[in-house]
């Protein structure tokens, strides 16, 4: 049958309108329950954070947000599940500051981090704490690495693991004072905060989580902060900037990552979303309890903390001579 040309006109014009109509039908994110990887073991507290974001988004969404957790590689194993997984937003990841260390530690990663994960929001952000043994007679930084420099070598430093972030940053301060403090690795900080207290070890870099711990004791001192500001579970704490120690500014954070493809209308929603629950009180308080303070925005604004993130660490691994295999 031949159409004539106002049948095609009309048939071209109505386009649109049956394009609007499938758009309207296509169901809105989330319809299915959303998959939320932690690639760390449950209990811990990457985990711990999960579970009251999953249970606030997945009462805004009006669907389960089942936590995952897939330990193993230092967090290489669970990640790289997400960067192969189908981007529709249905697999989230979240993931911490060893997200942009891996690649620059090891000669082969299997994903490129990257160009396969697409940063999506900043879930919080937190300081790490210089601690010292009380009986080591120092209340500040300039007054603990004047002790380092009158004892080379005499002083220990615990961090949980080679190429951790607390060894990176002491490996920086070492540098940056000209001081010789011997490491000492632990499998976790609560062994090496214990061993603090015990009186065996000298000093760390610590979450608040873990300082708290020395701090109820009376045997361990905070006399620094590695962060941009002061954080508001101490105030009363300076910074290592403040006290004359440049280059330790960048912050310890957690955030939520999805496969690179991931179309930019979910990924945009998954992040305001995000930033609304965290507005919620009681997460605003779980997350206090922990030294953490709620951060939440844009995916651009969480991609810029992660590019500079990655430079910033690909300076210090390099710097330090450190590889993993």
């Amino acid at each position: 049958m031949m159409l004539n040309r106002r049948q095609v006109n009309l048939g071209l014009a109505s386009l649109p309108m049956l394009a609007h109509r499938a758009a309207r039908a296509e169901p809105e994110y989330p319809n299915r329950p959303v998959r939320l990887v932690v690639p760390y073991d449950a209990g811990g507290g990457v985990d711990a954070a999960a579970r009251p974001l999953a249970r606030a988004l997945s009462e805004g969404w009006g669907q389960p947000v089942i936590v995952d957790n897939k330990p193993g590689a230092d967090s290489i194993i669970g990640t790289g599940e997400v960067a192969r997984a189908k981007p529709d937003g249905y697999t989230i990841l979240l993931g911490i500051l060893s997200i942009v260390q891996n690649p620059h530690l090891r000669a082969k990663m299997p994903f490129d981090t990257l160009a396969d994960l697409a940063p999506v929001v900043q879930v919080s952000t937190e300081p790490l704490y210089l601690v010292v043994t009380k009986t080591l007679g120092v209340t500040t930084p300039a007054e603990f690495i004047d002790l380092a420099r009158r004892k080379p070598g005499k002083l220990s430093f615990g961090s949980w693991g080679n190429a951790s972030t607390g060894h990176l940053l002491l490996n920086s301060l070492q540098r940056k004072a000209q001081v010789d403090i011997t490491h000492v690795p632990f499998k976790g900080m609560g062994v090496a905060v214990q061993t603090m207290i015990a009186g065996d070890l000298d000093s760390a870099m610590v979450p608040y989580a873990i300082a708290r711990i020395g701090l109820e004791t009376g045997k361990i001192v905070v006399i620094g902060a590695a962060g941009p500001t002061r954080s508001p579970v101490l105030p009363q704490v300076p910074t290592l900037e403040e006290s004359g120690l440049q280059g330790f500014s960048r912050a310890q954070w957690m955030g939520l990552f999805a496969p690179a493809k991931t179309p930019k209308s979910i990924v945009d929603k998954i992040a305001k979303d995000v930033t609304a629950a965290l507005s919620n009180p009681a997460l605003v308080s779980w997350l206090a309890q922990g030294g953490a303070s709620p951060a939440g925005g844009t995916p651009e604004a969480f991609a810029h903390i992660v590019r500079q993130d990655s430079e910033y660490y690909r300076e210090l691994i390099k710097a330090a001579n450190l590889r993993l295999e």
